[in-house]
């Protein structure tokens, strides 16, 4: 008896599993971190910033009805996407053109930035999809700006995977990879917000990546926040997937960072 079941367990396991990824790959969940600063002038006190990233071209709801739910309810004061928001894979820009035309028609003047990952660039449908960012007034940061918000201002800079851009003396740094927290950090620190590693897309249940984008095991980033001296990073888990077309452990995040002044 207690054969049969061992050979059950063994049997049912891997269906389990099966069933277990196909339901933390489309499983939608919103992440909250407030990130208190001496950078953040009280003019930003509660401004709220929507971090998606990793996309992949994924679809989530018809339309992206979900994703943008998930978007609009968390109501943002500006969105960043830290690139791979297409891949080689990608066939058609409609889930991307679905929630950009989402997010404007319920917020028609925030900003949105954009750094370029990996992956996009090497998209054929890249340079579409600069044209859609141009139409939806998306900023493609590859340098610096200035972030306004009530007579204040932060200053944020952007670098694209293959790109040079700033990365020092900022106060909110967008990068696709969070490889450049370190040097951030020796340069003065501030709010990094990073993706590429998906969370390992496969992790341990307490969310420490086993695998990495690369297929690299027990990488050195998994997702959530890092603190390295006045430097912060919030790293996503993403949205989409890439390489193992399956998350487990591993859900797509929407992620909600909201700024205090110290």
């Amino acid at each position: 008896m207690k054969k049969l079941v061992v050979i059950a367990a063994i049997l049912l396991l891997p269906i389990a599993l099966a069933a277990l990824a196909v339901y933390h790959t489309n499983t939608l969940r919103t992440t909250s971190f407030t990130w208190q600063s001496r950078r953040v002038p009280p003019e930003f006190n509660g401004f709220r910033i929507v971090h998606l990233s990793d996309l992949h071209n994924a679809r989530f709801g018809r339309g992206q009805s979900r994703l943008l739910r998930a978007v609009e309810q968390a109501q943002p004061n500006m969105i960043a996407m830290t690139g791979d928001m297409i891949d080689e894979q990608t066939r058609s820009l409609a889930p991307m053109r679905e929630l950009l035309a989402g997010i404007r028609a319920f917020a028609p003047d925030i900003p949105i930035y954009y750094v370029d990952g990996n992956h996009d660039t090497r998209s054929s449908f890249y340079a579409d999809m600069l044209e859609l960012f141009r139409l939806h007034n998306v900023t493609v940061l590859h340098g610096s700006a200035l972030l306004q918000h009530n007579g204040a201002s932060m200053t944020m800079s952007g670098r694209g995977h293959w790109g040079v851009g700033y990365v020092g003396g900022t106060d909110i740094f967008l990068a696709h990879s969070p490889h450049h927290f370190a040097h951030f950090a020796q340069l003065g620190g501030g709010l990094m917000l990073a993706g590429h590693n998906h969370g390992g897309q496969v992790s341990t249940p307490g969310g420490q990546a086993i695998v990495g984008p690369q297929l690299v095991l027990w990488p050195e980033y998994s997702a959530g926040v890092y603190v390295n001296g006045d430097a912060t990073m919030f790293l996503s888990r993403g949205l989409g997937t890439s390489r193992i077309p399956f998350r487990l452990f591993a859900t797509p995040e929407v992620a909600v960072i909201e700024m205090k002044a110290e």
